[in-house]
């Protein structure tokens, strides 16, 4: 049976939370690594990423717009 640590270590591998050639490592699993860096990765997962509604259609519409479409947005019709 596999101990708990090396079952973090797999499921942080199915993740793509380690890197290519990277080994399970005893000594870290000594410290706990695997376990402690997995509750870390979902505890972080499960966090709402917060949004301004205002603050994201501002930056679309500047990737959106050329350069000199500002001056006519903020002209006035004479």
């Amino acid at each position: 049976m596999a101990s708990p640590e090396l079952k973090a270590f797999y499921a942080l591998e199915s993740m793509g939370m380690v890197l290519e050639g990277e080994f399970f490592s005893p000594s870290k699993a000594k410290e706990s690594h695997y376990t402690e860096l997995l509750e870390a990765v979902e505890k972080i997962r499960k966090q709402p990423i917060k949004r301004n509604a205002s603050t994201h259609q501002n930056q679309s519409q500047q990737s959106v717009l050329p350069p000199d479409s500002k001056a006519l947005i903020d002209a006035k019709p004479a």
